[in-house]
């Protein structure tokens, strides 16, 4: 696979390997442009979810950096959603390990 100015070809997906979130959970995003496409207010979402309005105020101010799973998964289930763990592409571990590999030995870099 040939890259382009140090990037993967347009339409590969490269595989997320921090789970350091800067700003937040990219799950809050998606809970919340579902709340918007469905017409729901948050108040309705805390009567269906029984997740309290507050998590729900911190959530979308920006607050809450990680919500809790089963908080998430409580939300999207109120709204109609599942919060399923499919698999969607076939990995080469082998691969994947090099990559890992390499990648943990420059943020360590980046840390000294």
């Amino acid at each position: 696979m040939a890259k382009r100015n140090g990037k993967a070809p347009r339409g590969v997906m490269h595989l997320y390997r921090s789970y350091v979130f800067k700003d937040k959970d990219p799950a809050i995003d998606k809970i919340r442009t579902i709340v918007q496409d469905e017409g729901v207010s948050e108040a309705q979402l805390h009567v269906l979810s029984n997740v309290s309005l507050t998590t729900f105020a911190s959530w979308f101010r920006g607050d809450t950096k990680r919500p809790q799973h089963a908080t998430l998964a409580a939300a999207a289930s109120a709204l109609g959603y599942d919060w399923t763990l499919q698999k969607s592409k076939v990995i080469d571990y082998d691969d994947e390990m090099v990559k890992a590999t390499r990648w943990h030995a420059q943020q360590k870099a980046k840390k000294e």
